[in-house]
């Protein structure tokens, strides 16, 4: 065909102020003007890429969205794959990112979990024990954790490491025989000390043992040789070289303590609560949990108090309690014969006519093997107590230092703590109380210590000057009380005084008289003999 019969094309060129390097060339037949409307397949074909798009971009947007709601739940799902792998620490960080607390702390507890397995199976119990505490009840983490350091401990004790051995039986409560166990390696232990000339550590340990096979023997010896005095026999004579006005000091003081009233006030954070001799309790502050809700109880001997929870003692060794009960410190029905009563912020605790502690709350104390009890109290997060020979009981032993001897009191908050001495003097493991002498009581606070005085003032120490708060007009004191936001006493005459923060009326107790004070009986006229 010639070139005049073909159908003849021309190339159209953009404009030239338009034009860019490589654009497009738009073809058309000379017969057809540019912009001319598309044949009917190129629209059917336009409308199907646009649908197209548009489905694609739905498509994406919504695995976008799906994706976004259940980050979550893939992040968890991808933990999960890295804990059946074993790679234990990816995992932990991978945990760590996710947003849903109680998620995370599953997932950590499961990864703890595995790991624990894994290194229990390798014989490297250390380890194992300490990441099956760290999962807490998940699966059976407990009892595993019971039997890795029952093992640990077996261990220990076969190589003549008592002391780690005592600490890791006793650490098992009364798990199978850890208890008669833990006795023996902490005698052992004495011993070891005792042969190596370390008197003074030998004889706490010894009379921390209480009757344990020929511990008070030794305790006695360690006592003698640290004092190089083989005829002495009392304790604190040895420690300190008492003089018999000094143990005539210490006489007169015990017998003041014992004369103050016990368990007749309570102060939690934000309420106060006080018994009187009718045996109601009265209590002002903050109800916001009920923990003031104490008008219909009677025939109280005691009262406690927690953060937000009040606990009382009644006549028939039961004990009653109300306001929060997050944690289960208000359950204490069905106790029993208690003898003495107690509460931290979340906990409570009662002692039993045998002796048996009894305790409810947040924090599960290990007391299986403590004895001979002289005191206890109930710090924030711990428990303490003093036994009869004058040693420290602690279920955190931080708290306690060893200067922490020759005690009849001892109180702790969170982590500070005071130890009252028999001759009224005071120890801390990090507030400044020198100066303070002839104290009867005290009561410890996480801003410092208020300590009642031999002459009925009440001291106060603090770590910050802004937590100050003045009680230095009080006087005649008997008794007295204390949290960190303020501070009650009670006087010789019955009368209540408060002072501190008073957000929400926990000091109103101007008009609160526990007792009436017993007359004093007038002196009988002397007769003058007739002559």
């Amino acid at each position: 065909m010639s070139e005049q019969g073909r159908q003849p094309h021309q190339v159209i060129h953009p404009p030239e102020e338009n034009e860019r390097k490589n654009a497009t060339l738009i073809w058309r037949k000379r017969s057809a003007p540019v912009g001319s409307a598309p044949r009917g397949s190129d629209r059917a074909f336009i409308r199907r890429a646009l649908s197209g798009s548009l489905i694609v971009v739905l498509v994406l947007t919504l695995i976008g969205y799906l994706a976004y709601r259940n980050i979550s739940s893939i992040k968890q799902a991808y933990a999960g794959i890295l804990i059946s792998r074993g790679e234990y620490e990816q995992a932990e960080r991978w945990i760590e990112k996710l947003d849903d607390e109680t998620v995370k702390d599953e997932l950590l507890r499961q990864n703890y979990y595995a790991y624990a397995l894994r290194l229990d199976d390798a014989g490297k119990l250390t380890e194992a024990a300490a990441l099956y505490l760290a999962a807490g009840d998940y699966a059976d983490a407990v009892s595993r954790w019971q039997d890795a350091t029952y093992r640990l401990a077996a261990l220990y004790e076969a190589d003549g490491d008592y002391l780690e051995a005592g600490e890791a039986f006793d650490s098992l409560g009364d798990y199978l025989d850890a208890p008669d166990r833990g006795d023996a390696c902490d005698y052992a232990y004495a011993l070891e000390r005792l042969e190596y000339g370390y008197y003074d550590e030998a004889m706490r340990l010894f009379y921390a043992l209480g009757d344990y096979e020929q511990s008070e023997e030794y305790a006695m010896q360690s006592a003698a040789a640290l004092s190089e005095n083989e005829g002495a026999g009392d304790l604190v004579s040895l420690l300190v070289g008492l003089t018999d006005e000094q143990l005539a000091a210490r006489a007169e003081l015990k017998t003041e303590r014992d004369t103050l009233p016990k368990g007749i006030l309570a102060t939690g954070y934000l309420h106060t609560v006080a018994r009187t001799e009718q045996g109601t309790v009265l209590a002002t502050g903050s109800n916001l949990s009920g923990q003031c809700n104490v008008t219909d109880w009677s025939n109280v001997v005691s009262v406690a108090a927690g953060a937000y929870h009040t606990a009382a003692l009644l006549g028939d060794g039961t004990v009653v309690a109300c306001g929060s009960n997050q944690y289960g410190q208000c359950d204490v029905s069905k106790w029993q014969n208690v003898v003495s009563l107690y509460a931290g912020a979340y906990n409570t605790v009662g002692v039993t006519s045998d002796g048996t502690i009894l305790n409810t709350g947040f924090e599960v104390y290990q007391t299986i093997k403590w004895h001979n009890l002289s005191s206890l109290s109930v710090g924030d997060y711990a428990l303490c107590g003093v036994m009869l020979n004058g040693s420290a009981l602690t279920t955190s032993a931080s708290l306690v230092t060893d200067d922490y001897y020759d005690l009849v009191a001892l109180d702790a908050a969170s982590a500070n703590s005071i130890g009252l001495k028999a001759d009224g003097a005071l120890v801390s493991n990090g507030l400044d109380v020198s100066g303070l002498s002839d104290i009867l009581a005290i009561d410890c606070t996480e801003n410092g210590l208020f300590a009642l005085t031999h002459d009925g003032k009440v001291e106060a120490r603090f770590y910050n000057a802004s937590d100050a708060i003045d009680v230095s007009g009080w006087s005649n004191i008997v008794a007295i009380s204390a949290s960190s936001t303020h501070v009650v006493g009670v006087t010789a005459e019955g009368r209540v005084l408060s002072a501190g923060w008073n957000a929400k009326g926990q000091c109103e107790v101007g008009d609160w008289v526990l007792f009436t004070p017993e007359p004093t009986p007038s002196p009988e006229p002397v007769q003058t003999p007739e002559p």
